[in-house]
């Protein structure tokens, strides 16, 4: 007989067949300080939510406003996305998620469902995904909830590799070395993965509830592509500083990590830094975190690199901060609620409050959007 969970699940399956061409009327937002660009015509692959649930999609804009192209219900909130080499969308829930999926966005494909997969016994989804270079396989960060080496219950962290062609089926499984990591990484050569492990304590019964008094762990590690083996790990020396979204800057060989703070103190909280560096390919290099001369509310949303740097947007600042390589501070951009991301033509494009800027920098206007983009969002 169907568990509750079962009949929940059928029924929001039958539900994500009913996505539909929706578009949405355009509002207007508001920029501060430099003001950007709108993007030229553009297609981008984000999640948001509304009232009756949260969904992922394809939205389109230009230079007259923006519109929802198509769209998909999804069960719970979506986190990382990424567009794989047919087209199709792969979508994580956020963390800690019980599902990923990936989705045919558009015709002629439209009518396949998505291939929705769930998180096994005692595991949990951590809201990203890497296709791996081979491109067979797919690289999803988890944690095991019942791990045996595990004796406080706050969970290890594992990355799972998956067959491309079908998600359910798990053909290598390794751990980060740390705790509850979330977004990674592969080198430009293949050769390694990096994974950044947020290092934050919780349990399987409380969900996202943090366990404040539980030292954190966070690190960035990187793991053999080859062999699963765990060859480095780097932290840094205020461990209250969660490592959680990375980026690839290829003129300087420089990792960039955005971070979110956990401290206590609210002071300290809002004054921490937002972005660390590493130069991964380096054996003596340390990983350290670079000032940010304008408030960020120590929370970096999402990160991307840039032809000079890093841009890291902190949607409790309503800001984009953004750096050179080596860590001096260009200036930053504001937007409502700005979080997703996307590189382009070597600097940015973000997404806020219904609308998105061009990271540019040359006069213009933002581009209304229909929604409010989530975490991440992606060109495509």
């Amino acid at each position: 007989m169907p568990t509750a969970t079962d009949l929940a699940r059928r029924r929001w399956l039958g539900a994500a067949l009913l996505g539909v061409l929706s578009p949405w009327p355009a509002q207007s937002a508001r920029v501060t300080e430099r003001t950007p660009t709108a993007p030229a015509t553009r297609h981008w692959v984000t999640a948001w939510n509304e009232a009756d649930g949260h969904r992922i999609g394809l939205l389109r804009g230009d230079a007259t406003g923006g519109m929802v192209a198509d769209q998909l219900a999804v069960p719970t909130r979506a986190h990382g996305l990424q567009i794989l080499p047919d087209g199709s969308v792969l979508a994580v829930a956020r963390r800690p998620g019980d599902w990923l999926l990936r989705w045919q966005s558009q015709a002629p494909r439209r009518a396949v469902a998505p291939e929705t997969v769930w998180a096994g016994p005692q595991r949990q989804f951590n809201g990203h995904a890497l296709l791996h270079p081979d491109g067979r396989h797919l690289l999803v960060t988890e944690t095991d909830t019942a791990a045996p080496d595990d004796p406080d219950g706050l969970g290890r962290g594992r990355v799972t590799v998956r067959r491309l062609d079908r998600l359910a089926t798990v053909v290598a499984d390794w751990p980060t070395g740390g705790r509850d990591p979330h977004q990674l990484l592969a080198s430009p050569d293949g050769r390694w993965l990096w994974v950044a492990n947020g290092g934050i304590a919780s349990r399987p019964e409380t969900g996202r509830t943090r366990l404040d008094a539980a030292p954190m762990d966070a690190s960035v590690v990187a793991i053999d592509l080859a062999t699963g083996e765990l060859a480095r790990r780097w932290t840094l020396d205020d461990d209250r500083l969660s490592l959680r979204h990375l980026a690839w800057h290829a003129p300087t060989a420089t990792l960039g990590i955005a971070l979110q703070a956990e401290h206590a103190e609210l002071d300290r909280r809002l004054s921490a830094p937002v972005l660390a560096l590493l130069q991964p390919l380096d054996a003596q290099t340390r990983l350290r975190t670079v000032a940010s001369p304008q408030p960020m509310a120590g929370y970096g949303g999402d990160i991307c690199a840039t032809a000079d740097g890093f841009a890291v947007s902190s949607p409790r600042a309503g800001r984009v901060g953004l750096w050179q390589a080596g860590g001096d501070w260009v200036g930053g951009v504001s937007l409502p609620e700005v979080c997703a991301l996307a590189p382009q033509d070597g600097h940015f494009i973000a997404a806020g409050q219904r609308a998105a800027v061009d990271g540019s920098g040359t006069a213009g206007h933002p581009l209304s959007l229909p929604v409010t983009p989530d975490n991440h969002w992606v060109c495509k």
